[in-house]
Parts: C-alpha cells; sequence; structure tokens
C-alpha cells in the first residue's frame, strides 16, 4: 500500500515503494515535498498537521494520458514522533466515477434521499427531495409536515400506515403516491423507505424519494388504452395466440379457452391440440390455409368451423401474420381468433328473411300478371264468341255460341276463385307445395279457350297417364298451362294445320312436362337470353305483350321447378316443365 512519512510542513522523510508507481512517477528525488505532487492543493492538510488531527481528504490528479483520477488521502499523526505523520494512499478513481454516475442519474431520473431520527425527532431531505417538493433549499421539515404534503384522502392514508407499519414493525415501504407541491401542483412520488433498527427497537427509517409523475401518468394513459382493448376483445370475443413455429409451441389466451370451450389444463400448447378442435368437414381446407401463410402466397384470413368442448359448434374467423428469421424461413405466427357465430346466424337470417321477401315480392308480381293476363284470356275468349254469335245468322248455330258463352263465363268466375287462392298462398309464406293432378287442370284450361281452339282448328295430342300427378300450386298450374296453350295458337304457322302435344315422363327424382308444338318457332341464338325477360316480344304481333313466358318461368321457379325451350325457327317450339317428385 502506498505510504509516505511527512513532518508537519508536509516534507517527505520516507516513501514505500508503491507510491512511484501510485503517482507515474520514476523516484522521489524531484519531489522533496508532498504538495509537489499534488499541485499546491493540500491546505486542508497542512492545517490538520499544524493542529496534529487525524484528516482525510480525497485530491484529484492529472494522469499522464490526461485522464482524471482520484486519490483518498488518509493522515495519522505519529505518537512516537511529535512532527511527523504517516499519510496512507489509495486510487479511488474507479469509485468516484461510479459515485459520480450515480449522482448523476439520481439527477436525471429525479432521485432525492431523506431520512428520519426518531431520537432526536429531526428529518433531513437531499436538495432533490426538496426540488420535488417545490420548497426552498433551507426548508427542513419535521415528520408531520412531510406527511401533509401528500394529497388528502387515501394517498395521505397510505403513508400514514406505511410510516406507522415501519415505526412499529420495522416494516420497509414502496409506494408510488400523489403529493401535492408547495406550489400546489399535483404530482406522483415514489417512496421507498426502510427501518433502521437497533436492540430491537426503531430508532429512525431512510430511503428515497422519486419524481415519476411523467412515468406513472402515460403508464396510467396506457392502462386506460389497454383496459379499453381488454374490453373491446372480451366484447368482440376475440381470443389472442401466439405459435413458436420451431419448437411447435402454441399459446393460447384465457378468451381463446372460452372460444374453443377447452380447460387450459387440457391443452398441451402445441398446433395439433388447435387442430383437433376445428370440425372435421373444415380441417383439410384450415390447414391449406396455415401452410398457404407459411409459404407466404396468402395472409392467414379464413373462415372456418370448431367443435367446442361441449359438442356445439362455432364459427370461427382467423387471421395471423407470420414472421421469418433473416434466411426468410418462418419461426412465428401470432394471431386472433374471432367468434363470429351469432354474427354468422344472423347473417342466414337475413339471407332467409331476404329470400322470403324475394318471393313474396315475386308472388305479388306473379300475382298481377294472372290477373292480367288470365282475365284478358277470358274476356278475348267470350268477345269472340260475342262476335261469333252476332254474325251467325243461322238458328243453328246460335244455341252452341251460347253455351260456349256460358262456359267461358263460368271459366271467368273460376279464375277468380284462382286469383282468391294465389292470395291466400301468397299469404302464407311457408305454404306446403301438393301433389296435384295435371290431367284436369289441363283440361279445365281447354274449356276456358274453347272458342280460341276451335277457331284455330288445332289437333290437340294428350300422351300422359291420366293418373300423372306434379308438386305444385293448382292455380300457378293453370297459369303456366294456359300461356304456354295460348302461345302455340297465336305463334301458330299459318301454312300447316297446328298440332299440339303434351306429353309426360316421370323419372327417379323428377317428372317432365312437355307442351310441343309446330309453329313459328323461335331464333333461340338470336333471343334465347331475353326469351323469359319482362316484355320481351319476338314475333311483331301487335297484340304481345311480353308478359306470358316471364310470368310462366317465375311460377314454375315458385314451385321449386325449371323451364326449359327447344326451338328452331319454321319447325315449331318445345317448353319443358321439370317439377321435384317431393
Amino acid at each position: 500500500m502506498p505510504i509516505v512519512r511527512v513532518d508537519s510542513d508536509l516534507n517527505i522523510l520516507e516513501a514505500s515503494t508503491g507510491v512511484t508507481p501510485l503517482f507515474e512517477i520514476d523516484g522521489l528525488d524531484a519531489y522533496q515535498n508532498l504538495k509537489q505532487l499534488f499541485g499546491n492543493t493540500l491546505d486542508k492538510l497542512s492545517k490538520a498537521t499544524a493542529k496534529r488531527k487525524s484528516h482525510k481528504e480525497i485530491q484529484t490528479l492529472i494522469s499522464k494520458s490526461g485522464k482524471t483520477r482520484w486519490i483518498n488521502i488518509l493522515l495519522y499523526p505519529l505518537i512516537e514522533e511529535k512532527d511527523a505523520f504517516h499519510i496512507f494512499f489509495e486510487d479511488v478513481t474507479t469509485k468516484q466515477e461510479q459515485l459520480e454516475l450515480a449522482l448523476q442519474a439520481k439527477q436525471i431520473a429525479k432521485i432525492g434521499s431523506w431520512s428520519v431520527d426518531l431520537i432526536n425527532n429531526t428529518v433531513t431531505w437531499s436538495d432533490m427531495t426538496k426540488e420535488i417538493h417545490e420548497v426552498p433549499s433551507s426548508f427542513n421539515p419535521d415528520l408531520e409536515q412531510g406527511i401533509s404534503f401528500y394529497k388528502k384522502g387515501i394517498h395521505r392514508e397510505r403513508i400514514v400506515e406505511a410510516v406507522s407499519e415501519c415505526i412499529e414493525k420495522g416494516q420497509p415501504f414502496d409506494l408510488e403516491l400523489i403529493i401535492v407541491t408547495a406550489k400546489g401542483r399535483e404530482k406522483w412520488v415514489r417512496a421507498i423507505g426502510e427501518a433502521e433498527i437497533s436492540n430491537g427497537k426503531t430508532i429512525g427509517f431512510k430511503g428515497v424519494f422519486q419524481d415519476v409523475d411523467e412515468i406513472k401518468r402515460e403508464r396510467l394513459r396506457n392502462q386506460v388504452l389497454d383496459d379499453r382493448m381488454r374490453e373491446a376483445i372480451e366484447s368482440a370475443n376475440i381470443g389472442i395466440w401466439d405459435w413458436d413455429i420451431e419448437k411447435d409451441h402454441l399459446i393460447w389466451d384465457q378468451n381463446m379457452f372460452v372460444i374453443h370451450g377447452v380447460n387450459a389444463e387440457d391443452f398441451d400448447g402445441a398446433y395439433d391440440a388447435w387442430e383437433a378442435t376445428v370440425h372435421p368437414e373444415d380441417k383439410e381446407q384450415a390447414a391449406l390455409e396455415v401452410e398457404l401463410a407459411l409459404e407466404g402466397k396468402k395472409d392467414f384470413d379464413t373462415e372456418f368451423r370448431i367443435t367446442k368442448g361441449d359438442g356445439s359448434i362455432a364459427y370461427i374467423q382467423g387471421r395471423g401474420q407470420v414472421f421469418k428469421n433473416a434466411n426468410g424461413k418462418p419461426v412465428r405466427m401470432v394471431g386472433i381468433n374471432s367468434d363470429i357465430t351469432r354474427l354468422k346466424r344472423k347473417d342466414d337470417r337475413l339471407r332467409h328473411l331476404l329470400g322470403v321477401t324475394e318471393k313474396q315480392n315475386q308472388k305479388l308480381v306473379n300475382f298481377a300478371h294472372i290477373v292480367s293476363h288470365n282475365l284478358r284470356s277470358n274476356s278475348t275468349n267470350i268477345s269472340m264468341i260475342s262476335g261469333m254469335l252476332l254474325s251467325n245468322k243461322g238458328v243453328s248455330k246460335t244455341k252452341e255460341f251460347l253455351e260456349m258463352i256460358q262456359k267461358s263465363s263460368e271459366k271467368l268466375e273460376e279464375t277468380l276463385n284462382q286469383l282468391n287462392e294465389i292470395v291466400k298462398i301468397q299469404s302464407t309464406p311457408e305454404s306446403d307445395i301438393e301433389s296435384v293432378a295435371v290431367l284436369p287442370i289441363l283440361k279445365d284450361v281447354f274449356e276456358g279457350i274453347n272458342a280460341i281452339v276451335e277457331d284455330s282448328k288445332a289437333k290437340i295430342n294428350i300422351n300422359f297417364d291420366d293418373t300423372l300427378r306434379v308438386y305444385g300450386f293448382k292455380p300457378y298450374l293453370n297459369s303456366i298451362f294456359q300461356n304456354l296453350l295460348t302461345n302455340s295458337i297465336k305463334y301458330r304457322n299459318p301454312q300447316k294445320r297446328l298440332e299440339i302435344t303434351v306429353e309426360a315422363e316421370t323419372l327417379k327424382n323428377q317428372t317432365i312436362l312437355s307442351f310441343k308444338d309446330n309453329g313459328l318457332g323461335i331464333d333461340l341464338k338470336k333471343h334465347g337470353k331475353n326469351l323469359f325477360g319482362m316484355y320481351k316480344t319476338f314475333h311483331g304481333n301487335k297484340d304481345a305483350k311480353g308478359i306470358g313466358l316471364f310470368m310462366t318461368k317465375n311460377q314454375v321457379e315458385a314451385m321449386n321447378g325449371r323451364i326449359e325451350v327447344r326451338s328452331e325457327v319454321g319447325q315449331g317450339a318445345t317448353f319443358m316443365l321439370y317439377f321435384k317428385n317431393k
């Protein structure tokens, strides 16, 4: 250890070998006095030697490299020599640097110190503690004054309780509380204290005091945001997951367990554990979506079903992001699962309601068309018979025409009754389609248009069994048959006798009813796309309204069937009606 023996004037009388390396010199020949080593800055040490008192101080030196060094000096008078002293030197540069860094850190972090002496009833605050409280440097509080800075209410109550526990039981404390400074400003502080105990009794306590206002308020703001986000996640039924791909370690938050209906204790935290919850019918597609995301071909954003722990089915919207290492290898995947079961059911219900509404609207349109078309057909038929009657001069035909008028009147009344039935059907959206005999309806239609048929001199062929039945609504079938037959008559070929053939074929799942004629035919290449459109006409007839086929198609589809047409210009047309056999 570097030691020197000096006299009262600090002249060096003797030195240990550790002195020269400490002061970075080759020897002491050029240094007869200690002041020469320190640059004549040892006034306090000189006063100590003059009074023969022990002394301790720290002096700075500039090293050869230009770095500041701190040397701790300890002076002790020698008893056996009245004019001699021993001085011990210690290089405390590292300690001093650490101390200064600590002091700077305290200043930057706004950390002060304090102590309470219970024996002498004194309180000591450091300069930083006073600065935090915004009091002058001359301010010296007592314990009661120090506590009075804490905000009234829970904050003051907590510090009083903590101080009491510290005094009575030696219990340390570490609290974040609000003080009201001398300038009236509220400020969050952190107070840390621990007891000083002697002979089992607390004689005081000391600690540190930190201004954490900015940090605390930012933390509280973040906490509010976190709470809002947590509430939003919980209310939205969203779960968060984190999958370590390399280790195959899957982490779920609590919401994930709730969504999947799985106990956390039963979850083994692997990819297979998630896959086991996926509905069997969706498992393959869900796995493919994960694979595509890992390959970077698309984002993981998919919908799938899961089977919950209680066996119920839930719809899940899964979203995730893949993270890759420097080599581009996927190492982690993080995302969320949303339980969209309720939304899915609402969406299905809405689609159902829209479908019902659409069907209802279509039924209203059909009803309007039936009213227009069927009544017009009956009135036309009566008008034609009346014309025949007026132009007829023979008595023999008069009775026949009157009978035809009577039948047409009856059919008109029947049409009105059918319209009433349609209203009943439309007012009951879920009304069941019934099994209907085809031949009686077809005969009724022919009777209703008997004058038109007779005027056209058409040959009618009915080639199906009398017992043929299809699933549908009688009024719709009546309207469809009437439309197809009157169209065949209306668009007959004037060069040949009109022939209409009605046939049927019953298959396993459906029955096909066809209406074939040898009329003008339709250019399907030209008009095929618009054939069943509203107000679409194709032959230039003045009385054509373009409503019949549109109405027919809608009525067939309303009975869960479909309609097709085969035709060539000049070769006639065949309309095929497909009815389901259940």
